[in-house]
C-alpha cells in the first residue's frame, strides 16, 4: 500500500458530522461515494480507514461526511489531521513526482546525477538534477530531452543539447 495525501481536514461543518477539507488533487474522484480512504498525519500506521458517503463543493472548500457519521462531535478527533488515498489500489501503474525522487540521471550513456524535486512552472515540469560535481541542472521534463524513465530501475536517460546541463 503506497498513501498519498489528498486532502486535510480543517474544521467541522455544521452539526450533523460534515467537515470541511482543503483539496490538494486535481482528481475529485478520490472523494467520490464508496471510495475507500485513509486519515492520520503520516505513519501509515496510524491510519484509520474511512469510507467516503458524500462529498461536495461549498465557497472553494470541500466538504466531506464519511463513515455514517452524523454527529460533530464524532468527527472531532479528524479535524487537523490528512486524509489519503492508496495510489497501488485506484491508480495502478500511474506514477508520481515522489517516484521520480532519487532517480539517477544518465546522458549519452554516462550518469550526470539524481533527481532532487521536479519544479512546477507554467510551461510544465522541470527535473532538478544534483549533478556528480554538486551543482544543480534544471531539465524540462519533456519528451524532447527525457528520453526514457525506468522508475522500477531509478534510472531516467536524457538527451541534453548544448547549454542545458
Amino acid at each position: 500500500m503506497r498513501l498519498l495525501e489528498c486532502a486535510k481536514i480543517l474544521t467541522t461543518h455544521g452539526i450533523k458530522g460534515e467537515v470541511k477539507i482543503k483539496i490538494i488533487t486535481d482528481d475529485l474522484s478520490r472523494f467520490d461515494a464508496g471510495m475507500e480512504l485513509f486519515v492520520g498525519n503520516g505513519n501509515q500506521k496510524d491510519q484509520k480507514k474511512i469510507i467516503i458517503n458524500s462529498f461536495r463543493i461549498h465557497k472553494g472548500m470541500g466538504l466531506l461526511l464519511f463513515n455514517n457519521i452524523t454527529n460533530i462531535n464524532d468527527v472531532l478527533e479528524y479535524v487537523g489531521k490528512s486524509i489519503y488515498v492508496d495510489v497501488d489500489k485506484y491508480n495502478p501503474g500511474e506514477y508520481f513526482y515522489d517516484d521520480y525522487i532519487g532517480c539517477e540521471v544518465y546522458d549519452k550513456g554516462e550518469k550526470i546525477g539524481v533527481v532532487t524535486d521536479i519544479m512546477e512552472v507554467p510551461q510544465g515540469e522541470i527535473l532538478v538534477i544534483k549533478k556528480n560535481n554538486g551543482k544543480e541542472a534544471l531539465v524540462p521534463f519533456v519528451d524532447e530531452f527525457v528520453i526514457e524513465i525506468d522508475v522500477e530501475n531509478n534510472k531516467i536517460i536524457i538527451e541534453s543539447i548544448e547549454g542545458l546541463l
